[in-house]
């Protein structure tokens, strides 16, 4: 396993954080994959948990929680892709409204996997990787939404790129959604009222 750090954001200052819940699983997938697991705090004190590819070209997932960090009884969101707001401490939108939904529905956390785990801000640019999808995001889909509460299908119209959503769906853990494009491609949360209903979620 690559050695695990901790800090505000995953950037590091030796601070530990009760995430016992979450380790095995962040800490085999990270074992198993050679990934980096690091341990950080978000900018209001709650504990985080990452996984990232050695270059830090993907990360695989990311955890923040406000109570037990158990998966369990933590909500995991499918997004499209990461940014890179995680590392350079910017405000994270899409983030915010993940955690309020998660949070008024009574999880004790969120845990973020996305279809395309190559970090990038620019769609146009993590459409034109070499490999977007990166070596080791199937196997973390897998554990992870089966080992979550539930698992809330949240991409957008993206999901049709490589026909990845079709791919992924037979991964994904019962998933739910907050309802579907004309394609019928899961919601992205930014583009809903707050309070608009889970519905399954079935490939097109």
């Amino acid at each position: 396993m690559v050695g695990r750090e901790a800090g505000p954001g995953p950037q590091g200052d030796g601070m530990t954080h009760d995430l016992a819940g979450t380790a095995d699983l962040f800490a085999a997938l990270a074992s198993e994959h050679s990934l980096l697991d690091r341990i950080g705090t978000s900018p209001d004190g709650l504990s985080e948990r990452y996984l990232y590819s050695r270059k830090m070209d993907y990360r695989y997932a990311f955890g923040r929680w406000w109570g037990p960090a158990d998966p369990s009884t933590s909500d995991v969101w499918v997004l499209l892709n990461p940014a890179t707001g995680d590392t350079e401490l910017r405000r994270r939108p899409t983030l915010d409204r993940c955690l309020a939904r998660s949070r008024a529905d009574g999880q004790t956390g969120v845990i973020i996997v996305n279809l395309f785990a190559h970090r990038d801000t620019n769609p146009r640019a993590m459409q034109a990787a070499a490999d977007p999808v990166g070596p080791s995001n199937d196997d973390a889909l897998r554990a992870l939404t089966r080992a979550g509460a539930r698992t809330v299908a949240a991409w957008g119209s993206g999901g049709s790129l490589h026909d990845r959503s079709t791919k992924v769906a037979a991964l994904l853990d019962h998933p739910l959604c907050l309802g579907t494009t004309r394609p019928g491609q899961p919601r992205h949360p930014l583009y809903v009222p707050g309070g608009t209903p889970l519905v399954p979620w079935t490939a097109p």
